[in-house]
C-alpha cells in the first residue's frame, strides 16, 4: 500500500469529523491557529501556511482559514464547518482516484484500518490514528474532552415592556433553553 498522508488516513480511518479534528491540531501546532483555551474559540494565527504534504493539504488548511472570520469562532462550530467544506469532499474523490475508498461496513475488521492502526504513529499523524485521544497537548484534549456548553438562544420576539406605574404588565420572558 503506497504511504497516506495524515490528512489520508484520517479519512480513512475517522471520516471528515476526524480529517477536521487533525487539520485542526495540526494548524495549531504550525502556529497558523491561535486558540483561547478558556473560551475554546480559533482565530487565524501569525505564521502563514505552509503544507509539507503537496498541494491537497494546502487546498484543505486554506479551505479552513478561509472559514474563520476575523473575530474569531468556537472550536466545534469550526470543525463542524471544515468537516462539511467541499474541501474535505474532494478529498474523498482524490482517495477513490487512488484506489483507496474508505471501509464504511465493519470498518475496524478492514485490512487497511488493522494496517494503519498498527503502525507507528506521533504528531499529528497520532492524532489522524487515535482521535481525541492522539493530542499529545493537555489543554488542547481538554477542549474536546469538556467542551462547554451551549449558550441559551434568545427569542427573537420583542418583549412587552411595563409602561405602568403599579408592575401589572410584567415583560415577558425572552429565553429559551434547550434548542
Amino acid at each position: 500500500m503506497k504511504r497516506l498522508t495524515e490528512y489520508e488516513t484520517a479519512w480513512v480511518l475517522g471520516g471528515a469529523e476526524r480529517v477536521a479534528l487533525t487539520v485542526f491540531v495540526a494548524m495549531v501546532n504550525a502556529g497558523q491557529l491561535e486558540v483561547a483555551y478558556k473560551r475554546q474559540r480559533v482565530r487565524e494565527g501569525e505564521r502563514p501556511l505552509t503544507a509539507a504534504d503537496g498541494s491537497a493539504a494546502l487546498r484543505i488548511e486554506t479551505a479552513a482559514l478561509d472559514l474563520l472570520p476575523e473575530s474569531g469562532l468556537a472550536v466545534d462550530d469550526f470543525g463542524a464547518r471544515l468537516a462539511a467544506s467541499p474541501a474535505l469532499k474532494a478529498l474523498d474523490s482524490a482517495l477513490a482516484a487512488k484506489g483507496v475508498a474508505r471501509p464504511r461496513f465493519l470498518a475496524r475488521f478492514s485490512p487497511l484500518h488493522r494496517e494503519l492502526r498498527e503502525q507507528k504513529a506521533t504528531g499529528v499523524r497520532r492524532v489522524a490514528v487515535l482521535g481525541v485521544d492522539g493530542i499529545e497537548d493537555e489543554r488542547l484534549r481538554e477542549i474536546f474532552e469538556h467542551p462547554l456548553p451551549a449558550v441559551p438562544k434568545f427569542a427573537t420576539v420583542n418583549p412587552i415592556r411595563d409602561n405602568t406605574f403599579d408592575g401589572s404588565i410584567g415583560p415577558t420572558p425572552g429565553i429559551i433553553y434547550g434548542s
